[in-house]
């Protein structure tokens, strides 16, 4: 069955005065409906989580190793899914949503986090999805991570990509030249008080997806998720 082209036709009038009225019909085909109607859902419904609101910028910074923790760097370069920012957790036992926040990073910003060093810790990232990287971190060292976007049905989705010494995906290396440009593009932030209160009122959406999306994590096959696990020794003594 030959496949049937849709057409829409989107007439917009524009008075000039009162005895003019031009138009234009803007034709879109069905290939790119979709991309239309996601561009214009993003338009209408962004909240919350918009880029710039949850983020308060860093003077000044100055993140040294500590000897009784560690240091990781979230980074997000990309200017993909610009709109959307993506919130960022360190889960743990017995807290609260807002408790196990790190931050809520748009486009072009970092943030470091001190942590306490230890075994099977993890860390996710949420917008439409939640995606995730487990660490296993050593004290007085720094480790790097990195937020990436990806389209998803009605707004971008990220993911969370660590630093290593040897990974699956040589950009994601610790000797990689993008490693260096990416920290240059992205300045520090920290979490503002309003990124607490939207974690805290978007808690039940939040775990609802990170108990979705952890079944898919938990199946996911050991020699593709070694990539996507921080290791002792992908830590650094000193920041770059």
């Amino acid at each position: 069955m030959q496949e049937k082209q849709l057409t829409i036709m989107i007439q917009l009038n524009f008075f000039m005065n009162s005895h003019q009225q031009p138009r234009f019909i803007v034709r879109l085909e069905m290939k790119k409906l979709v991309q239309f109607l996601y561009l214009l859902t993003v338009i209408i419904i962004i909240s919350g989580c918009a880029t710039g609101r949850h983020t308060v910028p860093v003077e000044n910074p100055d993140y040294r190793v500590k000897s009784d923790k560690s240091l990781v760097i979230f980074m997000r370069p990309s200017n993909f899914g610009a709109a959307i920012s993506s919130a960022i957790f360190e889960l743990k036992e017995n807290k609260t949503t807002e408790e196990e926040l790190i931050g809520i990073i748009g486009p072009n910003e970092k943030i470091a986090y001190y942590t306490n060093p230890g075994k099977n810790k993890r860390f996710m990232v949420i917008s439409e999805n939640a995606d995730f990287m487990d660490a296993n971190l050593d004290a007085g060292k720094v480790y790097y991570a990195i937020v990436t976007p990806r389209m998803g049905l009605w707004r971008a989705r990220f993911s969370l990509h660590p630093f290593k010494q040897v990974s699956g995906e040589p950009e994601f290396q610790l000797d990689s030249k993008k490693l260096v440009d990416w920290l240059n593009e992205c300045k520090f932030v920290n979490p503002n008080e309003e990124s607490y209160v939207w974690a805290k009122e978007n808690a039940d959406s939040i775990n609802d997806k990170k108990i979705s999306y952890l079944q898919k994590w938990n199946e996911m096959l050991e020699e593709d998720k070694q990539w996507r696990r921080l290791e002792p020794n992908d830590g650094l003594s000193n920041p770059l």
